[in-house]
């Protein structure tokens, strides 16, 4: 009944077929318990010993593992098979480049742990030249490792890797001509290093373009837009073009022009000039050795006081706050003095009016030590002044949850 292990079919008897399925089926079997004991348990003995990264390395090397292991089997299993020697060698050939595929892809596995963990470290410290150079060299290292790999998949495979690569020295000319473009990428993002116009995490604008750096590779260096888009700029340009770190400012300046009404008097005018004084060298995110508060001009619908100061703040969250807070003990200042702002009007000038019957009276200008007493309670230490400006609640910031009155 068993004579049909002896039919032959293309030379090979039908057991020898059967042999082969039997060794396909053991390996691939070999294949998944360990990949499911290095998930379920050497995950678990690492976890407990604390060694998160060779957890991370485990869990994502575990199929390039068992690929190897499945070649391996085979590798070995064949000459218990004894094919016929062509086609033993063939098998031998593709089991070999197989493992070696699987080398490869579990050397990327391993290059990416590594990696994340010095990401990890780069992040602790306050320089960002380590951020720029953690994602470089990642690519730099998976570069070489893919060519290397390639190479010795090919050597498997019994190509001739020293004529291949005296094959491409000769085309090493025109290769050169058309990879012009990535030679000049590869030289500007040197220049980003050596002379670090911009770093990770900058604001900058280049041209029409402006967003914060999220990337410095190689070729291109990879921007995120205020609308959320990611901006890819060759570095070749960045030695040319014209660079705008807003991020590398030490004050952001902050000009204004704060119109009162016509009928101010004179005395009240620099008193709100030397009263907006006060508050900026009141309040400890202005800048002290440099602003100005000067009646500018007399404009075609107000008196024109010039404010012109900077801020200390490193983001623009941070600007727009004591702006609000320098803006908020303006208005009280104005309040305070009696101070009106103005907005546009107009004049309109007839041949007849009809009779008044309640003339306007101007307010009364208080007295001049009184209005000293104010500029002096908004100034540093007054009984008036704020440190955030006028606060009646924790602000509603985003994510800090409802604001308590009185706060």
């Amino acid at each position: 009944m068993w004579d049909w292990l002896d039919y032959s079919w293309l030379g090979l008897p039908a057991w020898k077929y059967l042999a082969l399925v039997g060794l396909l089926l053991s390996a691939f079997i070999v294949k998944a318990i360990l990949e499911f004991a290095l998930r379920r348990y050497f995950s678990v003995l690492l976890a407990r010993a604390g060694i998160d990264y060779l957890t991370k390395t485990i869990n994502g090397a575990d199929r390039a593992l068992g690929m190897v292991t499945f070649a391996l089997v085979i590798y070995m299993g064949l000459p218990l098979i004894e094919l016929a020697p062509g086609a033993e060698a063939i098998a031998r050939v593709a089991a070999r480049a197989l493992a070696a595929i699987a080398g490869v892809w579990l050397a990327f596995r391993v290059l990416d742990v590594l990696f994340d963990y010095l990401a990890g470290k780069a992040a602790e410290t306050t320089s960002k030249l380590d951020d720029q150079l953690v994602p470089m060299l990642r690519r730099t290292t998976k570069i070489v490792t893919a060519v290397i790999g390639g190479l010795f998949v090919l050597q498997n495979l019994d190509v001739d890797i020293a004529s291949l690569l005296a094959g491409l020295g000769l085309g090493g000319l025109a290769f050169a001509l058309a990879a012009r473009d990535t030679v000049a990428n590869f030289f500007g993002s040197i220049m980003i290093f050596v002379d670090k116009p911009f770093t990770i995490g900058d604001w900058i604008r280049i041209g029409d373009h402006e967003g914060v750096v999220e990337e410095v590779g190689f070729r291109t260096s990879r921007v995120r837009t205020f609308y959320d888009s990611i901006l890819t700029v060759p570095n070749a340009i960045t030695t040319t073009a014209v660079i705008d770190n807003y991020g590398a400012r030490r004050y952001r300046r902050y000009t204004t022009t704060l119109g009162l009404t016509y009928d101010t008097p004179p005395e009240q005018v620099q008193a709100f000039c030397e009263g907006v004084r006060a508050v900026l060298a009141r309040h400890p995110g202005v800048r002290k050795d440099y602003y100005m508060v000067e009646f500018r001009d007399l404009g075609a619908h107000a008196l024109e006081v010039l404010l012109y100061a900077f801020i200390k703040a490193g983001t623009w969250t941070a600007e727009l706050r004591t702006r609000t807070e320098v803006n908020l003990e303006i208005l009280r200042l104005a309040e305070q003095l009696g101070v009106r702002f103005a907005f546009p009007t107009q004049t309109l000038h007839v041949e007849s009016v009809a009779q008044a019957t309640e003339p306007f009276v101007t307010p009364p200008v208080p007295p001049a030590d009184q209005l000293a007493g104010v500029i002096r309670s908004f100034g540093p230490r007054g009984s008036a002044a704020r440190d955030h400006g006028l606060r009646l609640s924790t602000g509603y910031d985003a994510g800090a949850g409802d604001g308590a009155a009185g706060e």
